[in-house]
C-alpha cells in the first residue's frame, strides 16, 4: 500500500525553489557547454578549398583582387589569423610561392602576411605616377562608358586618402571622355559618377539602336540593288516593272 506523505505549504515552496534552481543550473551548465563547443568549432576552418590563387604578377589591380577574395573568403569560413597565417601558403604559385619562403618569417601575424603581399607586388605609386597614368589615355570610341570610368576611379583610389572629392575627380574625368558623350553630358548637368554613369548608358542604348537601324536600312538598299531585270539585265528592277520592256510592247502594238 501506497504511502501517503503530508506536506506543508512551507515545504512545498521549498521543494518547488530547489527544482527551478536546479533546471536552471542545468540548463546555463549546457549553454556554457554548447559555447565552448562552438568556440572550439570556430577558426578551424582553413585555406584547403579556397579556389582564389596568387602568381607574383605585379599589378595593383590582381594584387587588391586577391586580397579581398582570400579576407572575404577567410571572414566567411570562420578561419582564425592563426590558421589563415600558416595555410596562406596553399594560394601562393610560381613567383608568389617562391618569394613565401623567403619573407615567410617576417610575417608574425595575418595583417603582416597582407601587409608584405601589397609591399612587395603592389607598393604603393608616389602621386605624380597616379596622375600621369590617369591624363595618358583618353576614351576611345569604341570604349564603354562603364569600362572607362571604373579604371580611372581605380587609379584615383590608389593617391592619399581624401586628396579630392567627387566633384574635383568628376572635373578631373569629364576632359577624358569621348566627344560622343561631351556632346549629350553638361559638366554641370552632372554631380556625381552615378548620374554620370546612366547619362553615359542613355547615349550608348540610343547610338546603338542608331547603328542597327542604319545597317537595316543599308541591306534593304543592298537587297533591291541586287533584283537584275532579265529583260535588260539592269539593277533595280524586275522584268514585271521593266520600263523598256513596257516601252517595246508598246511600240510593237502600234505597228501591228
Amino acid at each position: 500500500m501506497a504511502q501517503t506523505f503530508n506536506m506543508t505549504s512551507e515545504q512545498l515552496h521549498e521543494l518547488i525553489e530547489a527544482v527551478r534552481v536546479s533546471a536552471a543550473s542545468a540548463a546555463g551548465n549546457a549553454a556554457a557547454a554548447g559555447a565552448a563547443g562552438a568556440q572550439g568549432a570556430k577558426g578551424k576552418g582553413s585555406f584547403s578549398a579556397c579556389t582564389h590563387s596568387f602568381g607574383g604578377t605585379r599589378d595593383y589591380d590582381v594584387v587588391e583582387e586577391f586580397i579581398t577574395n582570400i579576407v572575404t573568403y577567410k571572414e566567411l569560413e570562420d578561419i582564425s589569423d592563426e590558421n589563415a597565417l600558416k595555410g596562406i601558403s596553399l594560394l601562393f604559385y610560381g613567383l608568389a610561392s617562391t618569394w613565401w619562403q623567403g619573407v615567410r618569417k617576417e610575417a608574425a601575424t595575418w595583417n603582416d602576411a597582407i601587409g608584405l603581399i601589397r609591399e612587395h607586388f603592389s607598393p604603393t605609386k608616389p602621386a605624380y605616377q597616379v596622375y600621369m597614368e590617369f591624363f595618358q589615355k583618353k576614351q576611345e570610341d569604341h570604349d564603354p562608358i562603364d569600362t572607362f570610368v571604373v579604371h580611372k576611379r581605380a587609379l584615383l583610389a590608389q593617391l592619399p586618402a581624401n586628396r579630392h572629392d567627387e566633384q574635383t575627380e568628376l572635373d578631373l574625368l569629364y576632359g577624358l571622355l569621348n566627344i560622343k558623350y561631351r556632346k549629350h553630358i553638361a559638366r554641370q548637368s552632372v554631380q556625381s559618377f552615378k548620374e554620370l554613369l546612366e547619362q553615359g548608358r542613355i547615349i550608348e542604348h540610343n547610338n546603338q539602336e542608331d547603328e542597327e537601324l542604319t545597317a537595316a536600312t543599308k541591306n534593304v538598299r543592298g537587297s533591291r540593288r541586287t533584283n537584275r531585270c532579265t529583260y535588260c539585265h539592269f539593277r533595280g528592277h524586275t522584268f514585271d516593272n521593266c520600263r523598256k520592256r513596257q516601252k517595246d510592247r508598246q511600240e510593237e502594238n502600234h505597228d501591228e
